[in-house]
């Protein structure tokens, strides 16, 4: 992960590309495949990683550093304090023992809280597409942190000396957890299978493979197990060291910290990727929902975009279908009838037309160039 910026290849400035560079520009200073050959696979994965975080370093703004270092603040001020580090009193529960506690460490609490509001706030504004998943994934580490209370519940030692009979509620969760964890993985799967058959279809089956690898989630799924590994390994060790209190061992608080400095900005690459090669303007669903839903539309779902005329910006009546091919007005201005363009108009017989005739500035252009570009790829 430590080659720079400068190896990667830029597009040429006159190409129309959005992307500053692509998952195929990426180059390894080492590769394991040299090694030995079953070591491509791991080499493929450290690519599109690398991929990943220098595009998200390239797009990096100031709202979304604000929001990393909001997030960071707030695990820390909610993890370090003085209650936490002498262990408290074991017995004192509830609210008796939320109202026994210090004035500053109740404060910081409070300013604890409020991090994680701006941090949740600032998630939501600038990821509306993920604004549903992003909210999964934080009740995840939270179900991860019940689950972990609940082994240590009964057994301050987890995992050693554990008893099944006593593990049920926090293994229940597991379940919940990785459940959930596996939806959204199978979101962002088929859409990203939805994208590409839209819009990169293709007559040749080389230029499809292509476009299939550059939208790869190979790197972005190991972004995500390693997201769901170290919450757990977090949230372990920091319950782990409050269930064990006045034992002096340290090395899980600090294990708790450490991996909290690496859970916040993979979170946020985590919900971030998805939305970047997918577009603003995607819905993230599995496709036994997309499937629901053409259902209850009777069949007629389609993509909604944002058309507007290239030269004036005058609106534009169109739309995407599921295979990719416009639905555009009918042709004929006693006609209000959506079809495929080329095909012909059930209803008055004439051809839905390819191109757009804007009654503003009396431009005529493709209906295709009346479509926007969006942050997608």
């Amino acid at each position: 992960m430590t080659e720079s910026v400068s190896e990667v290849s830029k597009v040429d400035a006159g190409s129309d590309d959005l992307m500053p560079f692509r998952l195929r520009d990426m180059k390894l200073k080492f590769n394991a495949s040299d090694v030995h050959p079953i070591f491509d696979p791991i080499d493929e994965v450290r690519k599109q990683i690398k991929f990943i975080i220098l595009l998200a370093y390239n797009e990096l703004t100031k709202n979304r550093a604000i929001m990393l270092v909001f997030g960071i603040l707030a695990f820390f001020l909610g993890s370090v304090n003085g209650s936490v580090i002498s262990g408290g009193d074991s017995t004192t529960t509830g609210m008796n023992g939320l109202m026994e506690v210090g004035s500053f460490p109740f404060f910081q609490m409070l300013i604890s809280i409020v991090c994680w509001v701006i941090f949740l706030y600032y998630l939501m504004m600038e990821f509306p597409v993920m604004r549903i998943h992003s909210i999964v994934l934080v009740l995840i580490w939270n179900g991860m942190t019940f689950a972990n209370i609940s082994f240590h519940r009964n057994n301050q030692n987890f995992p050693t000396d554990v008893v099944l009979a006593e593990s049920m509620w926090g293994t229940l969760a597991m379940i919940v957890v990785i459940f959930f964890t596996y939806f959204f993985w199978k979101a962002v799967s088929d859409t990203r299978d939805l994208h590409v058959q839209v819009h990169h279809v293709h007559e040749d089956v080389r230029v499809m493979e292509s476009e299939m690898y550059e939208h790869s989630l190979r790197g972005w799924s190991t972004l995500l197990l390693f997201w769901f590994s170290t919450t757990f390994i977090s949230a372990w060790s920091g319950i782990h060291f409050v269930a064990t209190r006045n034992s002096e061992q340290f090395g899980y608080l600090i294990t708790h910290l450490m991996t909290g400095m690496l859970l916040i900005p993979t979170l946020v690459l985590v919900i971030w990727y998805p939305q970047r090669m997918l577009g603003d303007n995607t819905k993230i669903s599995t496709a036994a929902a997309l499937t629901a839903e053409i259902e209850m539309s009777q069949g007629e779902l389609t993509i909604k975009t944002k058309a507007e005329c290239p030269e004036c910006s005058e609106y534009v009546k169109v739309s995407i279908e599921l295979d990719g091919r416009l639905s555009v007005p009918c042709g004929s201005p006693n006609c209000d009838t959506m079809g495929i363009v080329g095909t012909e108009c059930e209803k008055c017989s004439e051809p839905f037309p390819a191109r757009f005739d804007c009654t503003s500035c009396g431009v005529n252009v493709p209906y295709v160039d009346c479509i926007p570009d969006s942050e997608a790829w």
